[in-house]
């Protein structure tokens, strides 16, 4: 016998994947206007001052993009002048890529106002609350 409540139909503003992605996907929007880039591009400019100088590869993984995607953020990047994308002298098949000062300056500002963006998302919760918030969305991260 099927459980009964597979029957009830779902109410999508209930269900906690919908509104984590509704809250994230606000979030990125005002960051993203803010910032004047788009989400792939963004996401390599906040992973490079941490990770650089680091190649395409493993900007994919970083960033959790697929190769077309972190190619053509790249390319977008590298034409504002914000990195630098060179060939390997040791392997020349891979391509390394850097932040240029100007990225740098560009990769402070960004991560102000992500962190801006992030207390404005906490807004009144209790400290005690963020951390609970944020230790379970790091195990779902985990497991995802």
């Amino acid at each position: 016998m099927k459980d009964s409540t597979h029957h009830v139909p779902l109410d999508l503003t209930a269900f906690l994947p919908f509104q984590m992605a509704i809250v994230s996907s606000r979030l990125f929007q005002r960051m993203m206007s803010e910032a004047g880039l788009q989400l792939p591009e963004w996401r390599i400019m906040m992973a490079l001052p941490r990770h650089a100088p680091c190649s395409s590869n493993d900007l994919c993984v970083l960033t959790a993009m697929d190769a077309a995607r972190v190619s053509r953020a790249q390319r977008r990047l590298d034409e504002l002048g914000m990195i630098e994308v060179i060939q390997d002298q040791e392997d020349r098949r891979r391509l390394v890529v850097t932040l240029t000062d100007r990225g740098q300056e560009e990769s402070d500002r960004l991560n102000d106002l992500a962190r801006d963006a992030e207390d404005q998302m906490f807004g009144n919760m209790s400290e005690y609350d963020q951390d609970t918030l944020r230790s379970a969305l790091t195990t779902l991260y985990a497991r995802s």
